[in-house]
């Protein structure tokens, strides 16, 4: 189906070409009458074709054609004379006969985001004051306030999915219980909504990375390091939300990256890190002394039923010496039976200090 719009188009060059020297505030006469002519021969196409696909097709290409003529009159003058309204009106009626069928690649008019600055501004200057008495970071409030910047500065084309976007974030905004939301702190709160809303914009991924590197930076010991990584991989996944559109739609999703990141975190400390367990009790002997003295205690039966090659385990996975954070159980095995005479004297000395020692309470 197709409808000729091109003598709209014609009388809106012409308006362009020929821009009244000063706004009357009432709209060209040729301009309203044919958008007018228009919009009654619109909504009767849309409403006589059966099927979706003819539909969605012929809406969008209507609208897209709209779009076009409406930026010309725009950037003609920069402002929203009566004539741009006149088509702002044309395609809002014809925007409201399916609203729920508008592609997300749908142009927006330059006058439609010029119209919407003023009402975004003030939302998110209030947000932003609210954020910020919750004690929610600068930094974090300054990258929240992107999708709002991106109407107000209007650097880039912006489509209808951006629209729909920042509505639902700013839906989600509004109803945010910052006192009692189901977070640790209002910050948690903001990151979670972030990664919800899949806010997948490169600044807001490397602030997350930022946070999770702070959170593991403190924690020591290779199992404790994998376990808070496998929380912060936990909270992304409990965060994300299946089907909702991202802020970019050419990008990942920002818990896509996250997880793999937190995942590379994982394979490097699992193949390159070494845990060394609080529990482990540091020796100045070395591994030959060491593994000599538990022999003694196991010839006269301190431990109890336990044989050589279990107790050497026991021992490397227990003890260290300094300079030395490691023993596998097969050089503790081997040197069960090492007769140096260094090794003997280091021991002996220990054990006839402790005789003295024990002798002295009897």
């Amino acid at each position: 189906m197709n409808i000729e719009i091109e003598y709209l188009q014609s009388i809106a060059e012409e308006i362009a070409a020929n821009p009244a020297p000063a706004d009357t505030g009432k709209p060209n006469y040729h301009l309203a009458t044919e958008a007018k002519r228009l919009e009654k021969t619109i909504v009767s196409a849309l409403a006589n074709v059966e099927y979706f696909t003819g539909r969605d097709i012929f809406h969008f290409n209507i609208l897209s054609k709209l779009v076009n003529i409406c930026d010309l009159l725009f950037s003609a003058t920069g402002s929203l004379n009566a004539d741009v309204m006149i088509l702002m009106d044309l395609m809002t009626t014809v925007w409201q006969i399916a609203p729920d069928q508008i592609r997300p690649n749908l142009k927006l008019p330059k006058a439609f985001i010029a119209i919407q600055q003023n009402s975004l501004t003030a939302v998110w200057t209030q947000q932003s004051e609210l954020l910020a008495s919750h004690g929610i970071r600068a930094k974090l409030i300054e990258i929240a306030g992107i999708p709002f910047r991106r109407f107000t500065e209007a650097k880039t084309t912006l489509y209808w999915g951006d629209y729909t976007w920042l509505k639902g974030y700013q839906a989600k905004l509004d109803i945010m219980d910052w006192r009692d939301a189901d977070c640790n702190s209002p910050e948690e709160a903001l990151l979670s909504l972030l990664i919800g809303r899949d806010f997948n914009d490169d600044r807001f991924y490397i602030y997350c990375k930022k946070c999770i590197q702070a959170r593991t930076r403190k924690i020591s010991g290779k199992r404790n390091k994998l376990l808070e990584y496998a929380e912060c991989q936990k909270l992304v996944l409990q965060d994300t939300q299946i089907g909702v559109p991202s802020f970019d739609a050419h990008a990942n999703s920002v818990s896509t990256r996250l997880i793999k990141w937190i995942g590379e975190e994982i394979d490097f400390i699992e193949t390159h890190e070494r845990d060394r367990p609080l529990s482990k009790f540091e020796f100045k002997w070395n591994v030959e002394t060491i593994a000599f003295f538990f022999k003694l205690l196991w010839d006269h039966k301190v431990f109890g039923k336990v044989s050589l090659e279990p107790l050497s385990e026991q021992i490397a996975a227990n003890c260290s010496s300094v300079g030395k954070d490691e023993f596998q159980a097969t050089t503790i095995f081997s040197r069960f039976y090492v007769k140096d005479r260094e090794v003997l004297k280091a021991v002996e000395k220990v054990l006839r200090e402790m005789l003295e020692d024990v002798g002295r309470f009897l």
